[in-house]
């Protein structure tokens, strides 16, 4: 008899379920290494959002919410930072044309890349500040972000309508004075000469006469020699000829003679002070020795002035003593002291300029230059 077989399955033979394989040191370490270098330089780029002196806005580039804004852009509009978020770009009240706005932003979503170099902004407390305005878009996280970049050039623009009407007055400054040297001093001369004249004439049967005519003709050669002064105080052409200290000579003889007081240029012969130089520079300099002996003399009624010109270690110095009443507090505000004028000078060629009250008495004006450095244009 046979045996029948089994009808139940045989088992199958079972897998040993694997091990997980065991990350090698190596790689654990490089993985470490590289989760702290993204972490530093989260770090890094949230510090320099936190502290950069430019706006920073950053939207989504699909809609336009801005989703962070840094504190200086916050602080120069005058708004919190959660005023912002979640926002759109022309929802903030800054850009006046809210369609030109909304056409820029779909730009910006179209080229990634859009600028502005001079866009007024509005304030919170309704100032008007000029801006350069600089969007571009890129991905961060997967995300498609657009970030824009607004530096205020507010003092930028208002030197630069300081440094045109500065050359705009140098160059009136130089038509008056030749009008004066070959105009109204010629016309004086020829005066001066029918007056001479006429004293000859009268002397035989008129003396009295003669010698008002001979004083006429004095007075008006003292006249001419006036406007001869005033005409190189407005365009000093001893600076292109032949050099600053030439002129500065000649401005504090010309400034005793005006006004009758004590006018002292003092140079140091062996420095390089000496020497000539660039034009530019040497015009701001001579304009500033101007600005600060009037100020001394209408202001604060000096009777002593000393100008000094030399060099310490790498820098040029000049320096305008005097024994007035000092500079009033208010001085930076009032018209016609051209404080103003002469800060800006002293930026244009790169000094340290400042005025302080001499302890003796008198005011002090200092300007520290780069020796022999062109200003710059």
């Amino acid at each position: 008899m046979k045996r029948s077989r089994s009808k139940k399955p045989l088992l199958k033979k079972q897998k040993r379920p694997r091990k997980p394989a065991v990350l090698s040191e190596a790689v654990l370490e490089r993985r470490v290494e590289v989760q702290v270098a993204l972490q530093a330089s989260e770090i890094r780029y949230r510090r320099l959002f936190e502290s950069a002196q430019d706006g920073i806005l950053i939207l989504d580039a699909s809609t336009g919410d801005i989703t962070g804004v840094n504190p200086y852009l916050a602080q120069l509009l005058g708004r919190a930072q959660s005023e912002f978020l979640g926002k759109k770009l022309w929802q903030i009240g800054l850009f006046q044309d809210v369609e030109k706005t909304k056409s820029a932003f779909r730009e910006l979503q179209r080229d990634g890349y859009i600028r502005y170099d001079d866009l007024p902004l509005e304030t919170w407390d309704g100032r008007y500040i000029d801006v350069e305005f600089v969007s571009n878009s890129y991905k961060a996280g997967g995300v498609r972000v657009i970030q824009c970049n607004i530096r205020d050039i507010t003092e930028r623009k208002h030197g630069e309508v300081e440094k045109a009407i500065l050359e705009t007055i140098e160059e009136e400054q130089r038509r008056i004075g030749q009008d004066l040297h070959d105009g109204l001093c010629q016309q004086l001369t020829g005066v001066a000469l029918i007056a001479k004249a006429l004293a000859h004439k009268l002397l035989p049967g008129a003396p009295a006469e003669s010698a008002d005519a001979a004083e006429i003709s004095e007075l008006i050669n003292r006249a001419i020699d006036q406007t001869r002064d005033l005409a190189r105080g407005l365009s000093p052409v001893e600076i292109e000829v032949a050099g600053l200290r030439p002129a500065l000579q000649k401005f504090a003889a010309m400034t005793e003679r005006l006004y009758n007081i004590s006018c002292v240029f003092d140079y140091d012969e062996l420095s390089r002070a000496q020497y000539p130089y660039a034009p530019l520079l040497a015009t701001h300099l001579y304009r500033i020795v101007q600005e600060a002996v009037s100020n001394a003399i209408q202001h604060a009624k000096a009777k002593h002035v000393i100008i000094t010109l030399t060099t310490i270690q790498d820098r040029g110095m000049l320096t305008i003593q005097d024994d007035g009443t000092g500079f009033p507090s208010d001085a930076e505000d009032k018209p016609g002291m051209g404080l103003r004028s002469m800060r800006y000078r002293g930026r244009m060629i790169g000094a340290r300029f400042k005025v302080c009250q001499d302890p003796s008495g008198g005011t002090i004006v200092t300007c520290a230059f780069p020796h022999q450095k062109e200003a710059r244009s």
